[in-house]
C-alpha cells in the first residue's frame, strides 16, 4: 500500500510557497468572445481571469507569483503588472520560448526561477476557491513527489468530455488523461510540486510529449503523485465560451451570503440585486458609492412618505423597497471584485441605521399630522428603538459569546429586509403607520426571543 501525504502545511521557513501561474497559451477556443484581448486579461464580471486567480491565491495567504508568458507576452505582462500594483503582491515573469509545444513546456520554463523550492502550480484560466488552495497546502509533497487536487464528485464536473480524468488508488494517482476510460476523480488544475515535476517533464520531452499531463503521468506511473481530495470546492476550467458562461453563473450564485439572508432577501431582493450587480460589475462604480446611492434613495422615499398622501406614500414605499434591493449590491460587487473591506461594511451599517430612522420618522410624522397626541410618537419611538436593537442584539451576542448567533427563524424575522418590505406593503395599501407598528412589534418580539435563547444557551454556574 502506498503512503498518503503527510497532512502538514508547507511553510518553507515559515513563508508561504510561491505560486506559478501558466499564462502562455493562446486561448484559441475562447477567440470568439476575446475580441483580441489576451486570454488572461479577459474580464468576467468586472475582473479579468488573471486577477481572479491572483486575488484567490492572495486570500489563501499566497502573495508571491511567477507568471509564465508566451502568446502576446508584452500585453499579458503589462496586465499582470497592473494587477501587482493594484493588489500589492509580488509578480515576476518567465518567458517560455517554446510555449507553442504545450503547457508542459511552459511549466518547465519556470524551473530555473524556482531553484528546487516547492511551489504551487495552476493555470490562469482556472477559477478556484481560497479554501481549495488551503486544502492542498495541507498536503505537503515529499521530495521527489507532487500533490494534485482532485474532485471525486464526477456529477459536478461541468464538461466531462473535456475534463482531465484521474484514476486513484490509496490516495495516489495511478492514471491521468482526458481519454481515460476508468476514472474516479477530476483534475482541478491545482498542484503542489517539488522539483520532481520538472524532471518528469524533461523525461516526457525526450519522448516528444509536451503537455503537463504527460509529465504528471510519468510521475503517477512511479507512484509519486498524491491525490488530494478537494471534493465540494468550487472550480472550473474557463477555456470555452460555454465554460465562461457557467463560471459567470456560478459566481453570481455564490453571492447568497452563505445562507445568511433573511426571508425577503432570499426570495425577492437577492434574485433582483444579483441581476443588477451583474451589470454594475462591468462598470467602475464602487461598493461605497452603491451604499450612498441606496441611502439617498431611502431618504427620497422617506421624504415622500412624510407628505402623508396616498400617491406619494405608494411611491415612497416603493422607493424604500428599491433601496433595500440596491443595498444588497454593494456587498455583491465587493465580493465579485474581491474588494471587501471593514470600512465599507461599517459605512453600510451606519447608513442603514440612518435610513431606518428617516423612514420611521417620516411615517410617524405623516400619521401624527392627522392624529394629534403623543401616541403616534410613542409608537414611532418604540419601533425605531426596536430596529436599532435588532442589529445590536446579535452583534453583541457574537462579541460576548465568542460565536455568531445562528441564522434561525428569530434572526431572519428581525432582519431589515422584512421590516422594509412590511412598510412598503403598508404604504401601497395606504396604511404605512399600521405597517410600521406591526414591523416594530415583530422586531421587539424577535429581540426578546434572541435574548432569551442566548441567555439559556450561554448559561453557566454563577452567572
Amino acid at each position: 500500500m502506498k503512503r498518503s501525504p503527510t497532512p502538514t502545511r508547507d511553510t518553507g521557513a515559515n513563508t508561504p510557497p510561491i505560486a506559478v501561474i501558466l499564462a502562455a497559451g493562446k486561448g484559441s477556443r475562447l477567440e470568439q468572445i476575446r475580441n483580441g484581448t489576451p486570454k488572461p486579461a479577459l474580464k468576467l464580471l468586472g475582473l479579468s481571469l488573471a486577477e481572479r486567480t491572483i486575488t484567490t491565491f492572495s486570500a489563501a495567504g499566497i502573495h508571491r507569483f511567477f507568471v509564465v508568458l508566451g502568446h502576446e507576452a508584452d500585453q499579458v505582462r503589462a496586465h499582470y503588472q497592473q494587477i501587482a500594483a493594484r493588489r500589492h503582491c509580488d509578480i515576476e515573469f518567465v518567458i517560455a520560448e517554446d510555449w507553442k509545444l504545450g503547457n508542459g513546456a511552459s511549466a518547465l520554463a519556470s524551473a530555473k526561477k524556482l531553484d528546487g523550492t516547492p511551489f504551487l502550480l495552476t493555470m490562469s484560466d482556472h477559477l478556484i476557491t481560497p479554501s481549495l488552495i488551503e486544502r492542498i497546502l495541507l498536503a505537503r509533497p515529499e521530495q521527489g513527489e507532487i500533490s494534485l487536487a482532485v474532485d471525486r464528485d464526477k456529477t459536478g464536473v461541468f464538461d466531462v468530455e473535456d475534463v482531465t480524468k484521474v484514476a486513484t488508488s490509496d490516495d495516489r494517482v495511478v492514471g491521468i488523461g482526458k481519454s481515460l476510460e476508468e476514472w474516479d476523480a477530476a483534475d482541478t488544475g491545482v498542484f503542489f510540486c517539488t522539483n520532481a515535476l520538472f524532471d518528469a517533464l524533461r523525461r516526457a520531452h525526450k519522448q516528444e510529449k509536451y503537455s503537463l499531463t504527460d509529465g504528471v503521468r510519468n510521475l503517477a506511473e512511479a507512484g509519486k503523485v498524491n491525490a488530494v481530495d478537494v471534493t465540494g470546492e468550487e472550480w472550473i476550467d474557463v477555456d470555452t465560451p460555454e465554460a465562461f458562461g457557467e463560471a459567470r453563473r456560478r459566481l453570481l450564485a455564490s453571492l447568497t451570503k452563505g445562507g445568511q439572508d433573511g426571508y425577503v432577501s432570499q426570495r425577492l431582493n437577492r434574485p433582483l440585486s444579483t441581476r443588477l450587480s451583474a451589470h454594475l460589475a462591468t462598470t467602475g462604480i464602487t461598493p461605497n458609492q452603491i451604499t450612498v446611492i441606496s441611502f439617498l434613495i431611502s431618504l427620497a422615499g422617506a421624504g415622500l412618505l412624510s407628505v402623508g398622501m396616498f400617491a406619494t406614500g405608494v411611491l415612497g414605499g416603493l422607493l424604500v423597497q428599491a433601496a433595500s434591493v440596491i443595498d444588497g449590491c454593494d456587498g455583491e460587487i465587493a465580493r465579485l471584485k474581491h474588494i471587501s473591506s471593514p470600512r465599507g461594511a461599517w459605512l453600510d451599517t451606519i447608513l442603514d441605521r440612518y435610513a431606518d430612522m428617516a423612514v420611521t420618522l417620516a411615517v410617524t410624522f405623516a400619521y401624527a399630522a392627522v392624529h394629534p397626541g403623543p401616541l403616534p410618537w410613542i409608537i414611532g419611538f418604540l419601533a425605531a428603538f426596536g430596529f436599532i436593537l435588532a442589529s445590536y442584539v446579535t452583534k453583541e451576542f457574537g462579541i460576548r459569546m465568542g460565536e455568531p448567533y445562528p441564522n434561525d427563524v428569530l434572526n431572519r424575522l428581525k432582519r431589515r429586509d422584512l421590516r422594509v418590505f412590511i412598510i412598503c406593503l403598508g404604504a401601497v395599501v395606504g396604511r404605512p403607520f399600521e405597517a410600521l407598528t406591526i414591523a416594530g412589534a415583530l422586531t421587539h418580539l424577535c429581540v426578546i426571543g434572541v435574548l432569551i435563547k442566548g441567555w439559556k444557551r450561554s448559561a453557566s454556574p454563577g452567572r
